[in-house]
């Protein structure tokens, strides 16, 4: 799925810089831009080229080529869904309400090949007619003492959770060890069985016993490490049962 940020209405031209900074940092590489005011405009890009830019660090050619519209609907031209954001505090929602999290599956229900994301003006957000355009609202969760979003920080949010980065990569930490063998787990379970049969009796010899003997240790996935750890246990039992 590709995606395409329209900002709207925007007026702080960092706030714009930074958009672009998260769009880099997840893949999204379309920026679309709807009545930016011109000196806004002129201004930023001042802003982004004096001294690598504060705002659009690793950006610029988000930023260059970033194309101006004069509404909504020329800026979601050629994307066959858009979906609009909306602090829901701010407005009663006439349009379907889907969690951010849920966003990337519904467009992918959609069958369409790119999806916008519309984000309103800083100090207003979108209106009922800017949402009347889009298919669904995206709602970001947040706190009710605190429920509203600086933009960049709201189009960060949102490209993380749209890239898929989240979902594709492993989490970071140690590597998974390897896990005990089917024949270790065999061999263990009848020692373990041989164990309880010669401290609790003859009715952990059966059949019924060892299978489930061998479930539990199945179940636990255990490590060669861990199994290397029990079988010590149980030789250092054994040993102790013949003194």
């Amino acid at each position: 799925m590709e995606y395409r940020i329209i900002l709207a209405g925007p007026r702080n031209p960092d706030n714009i810089g930074a958009a672009a900074r998260a769009m880099a940092n997840f893949g999204i590489r379309e920026l679309a831009l709807v009545n930016a005011f011109d000196s806004d405009w002129k201004e930023a890009a001042a802003v982004w080229r004096r001294e690598a830019s504060v705002s659009a660090i690793g950006s610029m050619d988000i930023i260059e080529s970033a194309k101006l519209y004069d509404s909504i609907p020329e800026a979601a031209q050629g994307c066959g869904l858009l979906l609009g954001t909306a602090s829901l505090h701010r407005l009663k929602p006439e349009r379907d309400v889907i969690p951010l999290s849920g966003a990337a599956a519904y467009a992918a229900s959609r069958g369409v090949s790119k999806t916008a994301i519309l984000f309103g003006p800083e100090k207003t957000g979108l209106t009922h007619d800017d949402l009347s355009l889009c298919s669904a609202i995206i709602n970001i969760p947040t706190l009710p003492a605190q429920p509203s979003m600086n933009l960049g920080q709201a189009v960060a949010v949102a490209c993380y959770e749209l890239s898929g980065l989240v979902r594709a990569q492993p989490p970071a930490g140690r590597r998974r060890a390897p896990a005990a063998s089917t024949a270790e787990l065999d061999r263990v379970a009848g020692e373990i069985s041989r164990l309880l049969t010669r401290k609790k009796g003859r009715h952990w010899a059966g059949a019924a016993q060892l299978r489930a003997i061998r479930q539990s240790l199945t179940d636990a996935r255990l490590t060669k490490g861990a199994m290397f750890a029990l079988k010590t246990l149980l030789k250092g039992n054994e040993e102790q049962d013949e003194k």
